[in-house]
């Protein structure tokens, strides 16, 4: 298209040359490489040192003519392996989906219509339409801009936003992946996918390193140094049992299937798929989770610092007062529709609905597009049956800092400015007011008159506006304005808020309200939302005070008006210095600063801007401030399910190191063997761990405090984890003695490793009873009851095909071939089930030692 006719400016493409130019260039996307395969994943289960270990010993047994030692120890090697396959594929597959949830759009003009599509539709030639904080969808040309400014810092490294006009060089052009931090622009899309700027430095953006929370690389340093530790405790047990002369093939083995069941290998990627597993969870709940690093703070969350429109209320505005020096109306209807009329035909009033239609950005037609206040505005002009459109020449934008906007139109013969924006920022740049038709001088009794109509207005929770205008004559500025009126809008408070605000305040978070909106209506929304409202600071107060008297402002203040970004930032930053984990809401590219400043940052999925999603860890679908309470109790569910399988696997993975080393020193025969532990891995360590990541939340979750961000967790099981070993390795010596007599009685030889022995069934079935049983503690952390046993059917369906695989183990005759095991009476049973239930008492006596620490601490301090 080589010349912009009038047409295309107003109507963009047509259909025919849309699917036309789609099928010349393709959709507008950047092809990215695969991280990873099924293939290179499977392969990876096989790399470890423990693992080529066992596959080597394994054929050294088939060599030696230990046929079914050899092949057991394949199969299970392969089976361990299938399942590390299984749990990480899941875990890739399931980040990979994490991309795909928040897909960007961008208003486009096609046949005359503006419409909201995903940006992968958009084609070199369409015409676009931009706002500010937006993400650039595509490399366009300019073609009508209004104090723009876009952040190019990306592609240039620059960080001071450029000045973006008409014309022909850089400056008339937008790229693909920049911000729009300023105005709005009309422009032509030139290059779209790997042809853009961006696409074309991709291989550069591409190498950057996956990102992974602080807890998995937490998990990640503390395996590592547990496995070092355990590879010194393996060689000693192998010296050991070669000294005592035990054959040196089967102490190898079990030496390494020690090292394979102890060393927590798998629980970073436990970890990661229970993440990306409740993020799937939570954008269910219409919270899309853009980090999965956020789901470990928002469990340790102290403080909501919360928008008030859209987030508290249901961003769905509507005009219910005009009153103007003419007189006062009523408006009727909700929403959007525009079905009922209203008469508003008086010159002031007239002149209101010019402002309201053309001081204006916002799509009124078959679809409705824009800022919900201006779509309010609108749908005002319509009622009062005025839709004509003049031409606008220039803009001056409404930002959070003016809080008001202006632009010039060709009214008729002459020109106009319009003016709309806070009433108390609009009534300051006003010198004359519209009555009865005439402009006359604007009086202290006039401004005395329309402050008490907003006061009445904003006591009523409605965000008043207000309008004015004046002829262009040289300049275009705001000053000298005609003050012709003020409207009063509502935007209900949601239902669901109150119950909401309850909940966070009962789980230890407060919340706070930063508004751009008037003290008055502000006070009004946070009563109605249930807020105890101690205090309500302004914008103005914050400039004032240094950072220590800010601290104390913010301690006792629940609501901050008439706020600026900077305003947001600083008290977002004084709370976190005053050790609280921060949640901030926020829409704007101006509230981007304190998003990302945020502990947790949450941005509006509906009239968030782009700038602001791009910050933030979590999108709101429904911009609903009850949904960050519920991501909140989400994210305390998920975070408690990791710290209980993390507990789980390592109390449990210890205890058979401490049994086979100590009864080694001892002189005593091995209480377990190489196979039996290698299934020990299996059998209780990936299904129940699996299970114990999607147990549902407890019902108290919400009424308990925030935990400590970045919490030592081993610090934190540590008692927790010596109590279970204690306990545990009581158990097993109690039962190998109670199996070494029932041996001697039967005649078997312990000492004999290569056959079926009463002392090492008894070991092996009761360890794993004992570890079944334990997953529920660590479920619950409190006391076991038969309704929290009930409460986790994949945790009961885990335990209960583990232990039917475990009977396969005693009673089938082929597992009591590979695994030189006996079938047990039900005398062995009972004393099994009655050792292996000291896992539930595990809390009790952590919690009782932890009370006698405590109090012998507190005593010692009393005497110094």
């Amino acid at each position: 298209m080589t010349e912009l006719s009038s047409s295309y400016l107003e109507k963009g493409l047509t259909l025919a040359q849309y699917q036309a130019n789609l099928r010349k260039y393709g959709f507008n996307e950047i092809p990215s490489k695969k991280e990873f395969t099924a293939l290179k994943i499977f392969v990876s289960q096989f790399t470890s040192f423990l693992i080529i270990v066992l596959i080597v010993a394994g054929s050294v047994s088939i060599f030696l003519g230990e046929l079914i030692d050899g092949f057991a120890i394949f199969a299970i090697v392969i089976i361990n392996s299938i399942i590390g396959f299984i749990q990480e594929y899941k875990a890739e597959n399931a980040v990979a989906a994490l991309k795909k949830m928040v897909v960007q759009t961008a208003i486009v003009v096609r046949n005359g219509e503006e419409k909201e599509v995903a940006i992968k539709e958009l084609v070199p030639e369409d015409l676009i339409l931009i706002s500010e904080g937006e993400k650039m969808p595509a490399d366009c040309q300019i073609l009508e801009a209004f104090s723009l400014k876009a952040d190019e810092s990306m592609l240039t490294g620059e960080s001071v936003p450029v000045n973006k006009e008409l014309g022909d060089g850089r400056q008339g052009k937008l790229f693909k992946g920049t911000i729009v931090t300023t105005g709005r622009a009309k422009a032509k899309v030139y290059a779209t996918g790997i042809n853009t700027e961006f696409g074309k430095i991709i291989d550069l953006v591409s190498k950057q390193e996956k990102s992974r929370s602080p807890l998995t690389i937490q998990l990640d340093t503390l395996g590592k140094k547990i496995a070092l530790v355990t590879l010194i405790l393996i060689a000693i047990l192998f010296i050991l049992g070669y000294l005592r002369g035990i054959d040196v093939v089967e102490m190898l083995l079990t030496a390494v299937a020690l090292g394979v069941s102890a060393i927590p290998e798998g629980m970073p990627i436990i970890v990661t798929l229970t993440l990306a597993l409740g993020v799937q969870v939570m954008a269910r709940k219409k919270a899309i989770t853009r980090k999965m690093n956020s789901i470990e703070t928002l469990g340790a969350t102290t403080v909501i610092c919360s928008d008030k429109t859209g987030t508290l209320t249901l961003n769905e505005m509507t005009v219910k007062k005009v009153d103007t020096p003419d007189g006062n109306k009523e408006i009727p209807g909700v929403g959007y529709k525009f079905n009922e009329k209203v008469t508003l035909n008086k010159p002031a009033e007239k002149k209101l609905l010019e402002i309201c239609e053309n001081c204006n950005n916002s799509f009124v037609d078959k679809n409705i597009i824009g800022d919900p206040t201006e779509i309010a505005l609108k749908v005002l002009a319509r009622k009062g049956n005025f839709s004509k459109n003049y031409k606008e020449l220039d803009e001056n934008v409404f930002t959070s800092e003016r809080k008001m906007m202006s632009s010039l139109h060709k009214v008729n013969k002459g020109k106009e400015i319009y003016a709309k924006g806070a009433f108390e920022e609009i009534l300051k740049h006003c010198t004359y007011i519209l009555k009865n038709g005439k402009v006359v001088k604007l009086t202290a009794l006039d401004k005395k008159t329309y402050n008490k109509i907003a006061e009445k207005h904003a006591k009523e929770a409605m965000r008043v506006l207000g309008f004015a205008y004046k002829p262009f004559k040289n300049k275009f500025d705001e000053k000298n304005l005609i003050f012709v009126g003020l409207v009063g809008m509502i935007d209900p408070p949601r239902k669901t808020v109150p119950a909401s605000i309850k909940i966070a305040q009962d789980a230890g978070i407060k919340v706070k309200i930063i508004t751009g909106d008037n003290a008055v209506t502000a006070r009004a929304v946070g009563e109605i939302v249930g807020l105890k409202i101690q205090n309500i600071a302004l914008g103005e107060d914050i400039d004032k005070l240094n950072d220590r008297d800010l601290k104390k402002l913010i301690e006792v203040t629940d609501i901050f008006a008439r706020t600026k970004p900077q305003h947001k930032y600083r008290i977002v930053d004084i709370l976190q210095r005053n050790n609280q984990i921060v949640a901030v809401t926020g829409d704007g590219v101006n509230d981007a600063p304190a998003i990302k400043h945020a502990d947790v940052g949450i941005a509006m999925g509906i009239k968030g801007t782009e700038a602001s999603k791009e910050v933030a860890d979590i999108v709101l679908k429904d911009d609903n401030f009850s949904t960050i309470v519920t991501t909140i109790e989400e994210g305390r569910r998920i975070y408690r399910n990791i710290l209980a399988f993390i507990k789980y696997m390592l109390s449990a993975n210890f205890i058979t190191i401490v049994v086979v080393g100590l009864l080694t020193i001892l002189g005593y025969p091995l209480p377990i063997l190489a196979l039996q532990i290698l299934w020990l891995n299996i059998a209780t360590d990936s299904l129940p761990a699996l299970a114990l990541g999607q147990s549902r939340g407890s019902p108290e979750i919400m009424q308990e405090k925030p935990h400590r961000k970045n919490e030592n967790i081993f610090k934190k099981f540590l008692g927790f984890i010596i109590v279970a070993m204690i306990l545990q390795t009581a158990a097993n010596l109690l039962i190998y003695f109670y199996g070494i007599g029932l041996d001697q009685n039967a005649g078997i030889n312990t000492e004999d490793l290569t056959i079926a022995s009463y002392a090492r069934s008894l070991v092996f079935t009761q360890t794993v009873i004992f570890e079944l049983f334990f997953a529920f503690v660590c479920k619950e952390e409190k006391s076991i009851t038969l309704r929290s046993l009930g409460s986790n059917k994949a945790l009961i369906l885990a335990v209960l095909v583990s232990f039917i695989l475990q009977l396969g183990m005693i009673y089938l005759p082929f597992m009591q071939t590979i695994f030189k095991t006996v079938p047990l009476g039900l005398k062995e049973w009972g004393i099994i089930i009655l050792l292996a239930s000291t896992a539930f008492i595990v809390p009790m006596v952590t919690n009782f030692t932890k009370d006698i620490f405590s109090n012998g601490r507190r005593k010692n301090l009393e005497k110094i």
